[in-house]
């Protein structure tokens, strides 16, 4: 009577045990954080600061075929300039802020590859301020500048782990642009004024530029 209860305990145990390591090896996770490597090694072996077309980190939310990805990357900068002999004082400044939004959808999955295609958005806003004060008046040289785009983007995955997957991305982006050159006086407003304007588009290619390090959780 003994050895069948003993049998059916250790089926039991071996089909609960083979259950549970089943179902911690198909676990999806939902959200992920991914960082740019490229920015990392841009720091570590060139300081210098320059545009890129990339975001610095994203946030995405993925089901089991479909994902919303969220992208940043803001940006300060700040040079201030004494001139000897003089009371001039030039301050740079500079502000930026561009984004993306991407909606996608596995076109090809497996153990260790995933690959997305959808639809981005992108946008970008910078202001850059040149401010000159000679002491009699502060006057600001400031552009703007804007830019909106939208095209088709695909998306290129390797899981190392479950949790952890290095990417890129490639896109053909449409985007319009507006920029304005302002110059503004602090104590003869009346003499602000905005001496250019420019618009324009482009088609615009977006090759791979960085590899993204994901974290899924």
């Amino acid at each position: 009577m003994s050895k069948p209860i003993v049998h059916i305990a250790i089926c039991i145990l071996f089909c609960t045990t083979y259950g549970r390591s089943q179902s911690d090896s198909t676990r999806y996770y939902h959200w992920s954080l991914g960082i740019s490597a490229g920015d990392i090694l841009h720091e570590l072996f060139n300081g210098e600061n320059t545009n890129k077309s990339y975001a610095a980190f994203t946030l995405e939310y993925a089901g089991q075929r479909y994902a919303v990805q969220a992208g940043f990357r803001p940006g300060y900068n700040r040079a201030d300039t004494q001139h000897d002999g003089f009371v001039d004082t030039d301050v740079s400044k500079q502000l930026t802020l561009s984004g993306q939004l991407a909606g996608t959808r596995n076109i090809f999955s497996e153990k260790n590859w995933l690959i997305r295609a959808g639809v981005q958005l992108t946008g970008g806003y910078s202001r850059e301020d040149i401010i000159e004060d000679s002491g009699f008046d502060r006057v600001t040289t400031r552009r703007l500048q804007w830019n909106a785009g939208i095209g088709p983007v695909i998306d290129f995955r390797f899981f190392v782990h479950p949790r952890i997957s290095l990417g890129t991305e490639a896109s053909l982006i449409y985007s319009v642009t507006h920029s304005e050159l302002q110059q503004l006086f602090t104590n003869f407003p009346d003499f602000d004024n905005t001496k250019d304007t420019v618009e324009g588009n482009s088609l615009d290619v977006v090759e791979p530029a960085t590899i993204y390090l994901r974290f899924h959780f």
